[in-house]
C-alpha cells in the first residue's frame, strides 16, 4: 500500500529468461506477513522529514550511523533516527516525520511497527504510540501495545491500524513517547513499516514489449521480507488459461519469453511469491511484434521528427515554428528550435531523407531569413520572431522584446554544425553556408550580456527599451551550459575563461554528490531536474571521455536519466501508467497547460522525447521505451511529426500537437547514439577544440593535463589495461588512473578502451 520504495535497487538492464515448463505449478497457499516499509532514515530517503515538536525545547532528533560514536547498529540499511532528551520536566516528548512526495495508506494494513533502542533508562516510556488527526475516525490516538521496558537491546513495538481506512498521507504528525521514567535520556528508532497478515502484494507496472522471436515482460518490484521472486504466466487469449512460464522463481523484475517464429500475440499475468506464498496475478498485458528491427524503428521516429522542421516549418522563413497544433500562431517561429531544426536537416541528409542539395538550398534560405530579416540584440537573437515578417515577438512578457542568449546559443550550436557538414570547398552555396555561419557566430556579443562589465556572469535577456530589467542570471545547473562554452570559445567577443567557473558553475547548487537510487550525481539538482537539462547543450558538444573540475557529463547525464527512470519505476506519487518502459520526465505540456516536469515536479505526465533524447546515454532502456511507446500507446500518441508532445495516464490525455523545442532534440541526440554524428561536427570546429582547456576541460585520459591527448598520455593509459571484465588495476596503474582509462564507463580498461583512446590521440593530430 505504500506507493514507493525507498530502496530501490540498481539493477542491470538484462532481462533472465522465462523457460516454459510442462505443468501448470502454483505456489502452497499458506498464511504469512507482508512488510511494507515506511522510514528507515537512510540517505535515498530524499523527502523525509524528522523534526522535534517546537513545544519540546529539551528534545532533538538527528538520523545517524549505526553502529558509529555509540548508536546501535541499525535494524534496516546502514541509519538509525535518534531522539535525545534533555531536562523534559513533564516528560513526554514528540515529534514529526513529513514526506515532501511520498503518500501511504493505512488501508489494507494490520500494524505499523518500529524498532526502539533504549540506551538509557530515563528514556523508557510507559505510553508510546502516533497521534495525528488523518488517522481519524476511529480515533487520532493509536497507542503502542508493547512499549519498552529494558535498555541495550532494540525492541519492535505494535501500533494497531486495521480499523483505519485513509489512504494518500504524507505525515505522521506526533510520535509520542510519555510518561517517561526520566527527564532526561537517549533513544533510537528504526525501520517503521506495515504489517499485512495473508497473502502477497501482486506485482504492479507490468509491461511487455515484442521483438523478433521472443517478448520482454518487467514489473515493478515487491518491497516485501521473505521475497522469493516471482512467477510468469503466459497465454493465448486474455482470458486463459494461462501457463507458467518459468521452472524456478525469477529473482529479478523482468524477464525474455521465446515465442517463436511469426508474430503471435502473447498475454501475460506476474505474480509474487514471499515466503512460499503467492499473490494475486497483476494485470493483465500483450505483446505482439510489429516487425520493425530496431534500426528501422529508429530510422521512422527520426525522420518523422525530423519532419516536424522540414515539412512543419514556416513557409516563407524556413526557420521552425514553435509549435504545430498547440495552439501558437503559425506565424510565430522560434530560434532554439531552429538551432535544433539545423541539427536535424543535418542528420536527415546523412540518413538519406532529403539531398544534400535540397538541404543546402532550405538551410541557406533560413540563413537569409536570420542573418537579414530579423532585428538582432547586440548579435544575439530573441527567443521568437513572426515568421512572415521578421518582427520580434516578445516572449517572456512585454519586456522581453530583444535578445535571448540562451535561444541565441541554440541557434548558433546548430549553425556551427552546419558550418562544419556542408564543407565542399568547389560548391559556390556551401561555401556560402559556410561563411554566413561564420559571419553570423562572429557577431555575437557574448560579452555585452553582461549586466555588470567585469562580471563573469552573463544574462538570459537584454531588451532596447527595457535593458536587463528581466534580471535573469544564467547560471547552472540547467539546460544552458553551451551558452558559456560559445561566449568563451567566441573568436571575437569571448568571455573571459574564468566565466564557465565562476559564472555557469558559480551559483549555489550546482555541485550535487548524492545517491539517488543507487547512482551518484556529480551535478545538478536533486533527482537531476528535467531531462532536458542533458539534451539541449550536447545536440553538439560531445561529453564523453572528458571532465572539467566537477564532473564528466556523459556520466552524469547517464546517471540523471536513469535516475529519472528509477523514479517513475519506483512511482512514489502512484500515478497510473509508470512502469519500466513508461518513463521520461521533462518540460511539456499537459493537461492543465506547460510544466518543468521532473522527479521533484510530477504530476503524472510523460513526455516522449525524455526518454528518446536520452538515447545516448541509456540506448537499451530508451530504445525498450520507444518501442513500448509505439506498440502500446500509438494509436493516441503518433502522428505526423512522429510522438505528440505528451501525454496524461491519470488523466487519459494525449496532446495533439507538437513543440520545437521538444521535437528537435529526437534526431539528433539518437544520431548522436548511432553515429556521433552531430557530436563530431560540433567538435570539430576549431574554436571549440581551442576553448576546452582553457576553461578546465580535459580529456580524461589527458593525465598531464596539458590540452591534448599525447604519446605520452597514451603510454600511461596504456600502463592500466587489464582485460575484459578485470576491474581493479594492474601493477603500475593507480587506481585514479584506472577509473579515467575506464572511457566506456563498464568497469574495466580493455581494448575497446584503447579503441577509443587511439581515437582521442588522432583527433587531437
Amino acid at each position: 500500500m505504500l506507493h514507493r520504495n525507498p530502496r530501490f535497487a540498481r539493477r542491470d538492464w538484462r532481462h533472465a529468461a522465462c523457460a516454459a515448463v510442462a505443468v501448470l505449478v502454483l505456489a502452497s497457499a499458506a498464511s504469512g506477513d507482508v512488510f511494507t516499509p515506511l522510514a528507515s532514515y537512510e540517505p535515498d530517503e530524499t523527502d523525509l522529514v524528522v523534526t522535534a515538536n517546537p513545544g519540546d525545547a529539551g528534545l532533538s532528533v538527528a538520523i545517524v550511523q549505526g553502529g558509529v560514536g555509540g548508536a546501535p547498529a541499525a535494524t534496516d540499511g546502514s541509519y538509525v533516527l535518534k531522539v535525545t532528551i534533555t531536562n523534559e520536566t513533564d516528560r513526554k516528548v514528540e515529534f514529526r516525520h513529513n514526506w515532501s512526495s511520498t503518500t501511504y495508506d493505512l488501508a489494507g494494513h494490520d500494524e505499523l511497527l518500529a524498532d526502539v533502542y533504549m540506551e538509557t533508562a530515563g528514556a523508557i516510556p510507559g505510553v508510546m504510540g502516533v497521534w495525528d488527526a488523518n488517522w481519524n475516525p476511529p480515533d487520532a490516538w493509536a497507542p503502542a501495545s508493547n512499549p519498552p521496558s529494558s535498555t541495550g537491546n532494540w525492541t519492535t513495538i505494535t501500533i494497531p491500524v486495521a480499523p483505519r481506512t485513509q489512504t494518500g498521507l504524507n505525515q505522521l504528525w506526533a510520535f509520542i513517547f510519555e510518561n517517561m521514567a526520566g527527564d532526561n535520556g537517549v533513544a533510537y528508532v528504526d525501520n517503521l513499516r506495515f504489517r499485512s497478515a495473508g497473502g502477497p502484494p501482486a506485482p504492479t507496472g507490468v509491461a511487455a514489449n515484442g521483438y523478433a522471436g521472443r517478448n520482454e515482460i518487467v514489473w515493478r518490484g515487491v518491497d516485501a521480507q521473505n521475497l522469493d521472486g516471482y512467477n510468469v504466466y503466459r497465454a493465448a487469449s486474455p482470458t486463459g488459461p494461462f501457463e507458467l512460464r518459468n521452472a524456478a522463481p525469477i529473482t529479478g523484475t523482468s524477464c525474455r519469453d521465446p515465442t517463436g517464429a511469426g508474430a503471435p500475440i502473447y498475454y501475460y499475468q506476474v505474480t509474487a511469491v514471499v515466503g512460499g506464498v503467492e499473490s494475486a496475478p497483476s494485470s493483465v498485458v500483450s505483446a505482439q511484434y510489429n516487425g520493425l528491427t530496431d534500426e528501422q524503428m529508429l530510422d521512422m521516429i527520426q525522420e518523422d521528427a525530423f519532419r516536424y522542421f522540414w515539412d512543419g516549418a514556416h513557409p516563407l522563413s524556413l526557420t521552425a515554428r514553435e509549435g504545430i497544433n498547440t495552439g501558437h500562431s503559425p506565424d510565430t517561429v522560434t530560434t532554439g528550435g531552429t538551432g535544433f531544426g539545423l541539427a536535424s536537416i543535418v542528420v536527415a541528409v546523412e540518413r538519406g531523407w532529403v539531398s544534400r542539395l535540397e538541404a543546402a538550398q532550405r538551410i541557406f534560405n533560413m540563413i537569409i531569413f536570420l542573418d537579414e530579416v530579423v532585428t538582432r540584440y547586440h548579435g544575439a537573437w530573441a527567443h521568437q520572431y513572426n515568421g512572415s515578417t521578421g518582427a520580434t515577438i516578445p516572449f517572456a512578457g512585454a519586456q522581453d522584446n530583444g535578445g535571448d542568449l540562451v535561444e541565441t546559443a541554440f541557434l548558433v550550436q546548430g549553425l556551427l554544425i552546419v558550418r562544419q557538414y556542408f564543407d565542399d570547398p568547389n560548391d559556390p552555396l556551401e561555401t556560402e553556408i559556410r561563411n554566413r555561419a561564420t559571419a553570423m557566430w562572429e557577431s555575437v556579443e557574448w560579452d555585452w550580456y553582461r549586466q555588470f562589465p567585469a562580471s563573469d556572469v552573463l544574462y538570459w535577456h537584454w531588451s532596447p527599451d527595457y535593458g536587463f530589467a528581466l534580471n535573469l542570471p544564467i547560471r547552472g545547473f540547467n539546460e544552458a551550459q553551451i551558452v558559456y562554452l560559445l561566449a568563451a570559445a567566441s573568436p571575437t567577443h569571448p568571455m573571459p575563461p574564468s566565466s564557465y567557473a565562476n559564472g555557469w558553475a558559480g551559483g549555489a547548487g550546482y555541485v550535487n554528490g548524492n545517491s539517488y537510487y543507487g547512482y551518484t550525481q556529480w551535478v545538478g539538482p536533486a533527482l537531476g531536474g528535467p531531462l532536458f537539462f542533458t539534451h539541449y547543450s550536447n545536440i553538439g558538444f560531445d561529453p564523453r571521455y572528458k571532465h572539467d573540475s566537477f564532473a564528466n557529463y556523459f556520466d552524469n547525464h547517464r546517471n540523471i536519466s536513469r535516475i529519472n527512470r528509477a523514479y517513475c519505476i519506483d512511482n512514489p506519487a502512484g500515478h497510473a501508467g509508470y512502469n519500466p518502459y513508461v518513463w521520461g520526465l521533462t518540460a511539456s505540456r499537459d493537461p492543465w497547460g506547460y510544466l518543468a516536469h521532473s522527479p521533484t515536479n510530477d504530476n503524472g505526465t510523460i513526455t516522449p522525447t525524455a526518454a528518446l533524447s536520452a538515447m545516448p546515454y541509456t540506448p537499451d532502456e530508451s530504445l525498450a521505451t520507444l518501442r513500448h511507446l509505439f506498440d502500446a500507446y500509438g494509436a493516441n500518441l503518433y502522428g505526423t511529426y512522429g510522438f505528440v508532445d505528451a501525454f496524461n495516464p491519470d488523466q487519459n490525455w494525449f496532446d495533439t500537437g507538437w513543440l520545437a523545442i521538444d521535437q528537435g532534440p529526437i534526431a539528433p541526440m539518437i544520431e548522436n547514439y548511432r553515429s556521433g554524428l552531430c557530436w563530431e561536427l560540433f567538435m570539430s570546429n576549431p574554436e571549440i577544440a581551442a576553448m576546452l582547456p582553457a576553461i578546465g576541460f580535459f580529456y580524461d585520459i589527458d593525465y598531464d593535463a596539458d590540452g591534448d591527448v599525447s604519446a605520452t598520455d597514451v603510454l600511461r593509459f596504456t600502463a592500466c589495461l587489464n582485460g575484459v571484465g578485470i576491474e581493479t588495476p594492474p601493477p603500475g596503474c593507480t587506481a585514479s588512473d584506472f577509473a579515467l582509462a575506464d572511457l566506456d564507463g563498464d568497469g574495466d580498461a580493455d581494448l575497446h578502451d584503447a579503441a577509443i583512446a587511439t581515437r582521442l590521440q588522432n583527433s587531437d593530430n
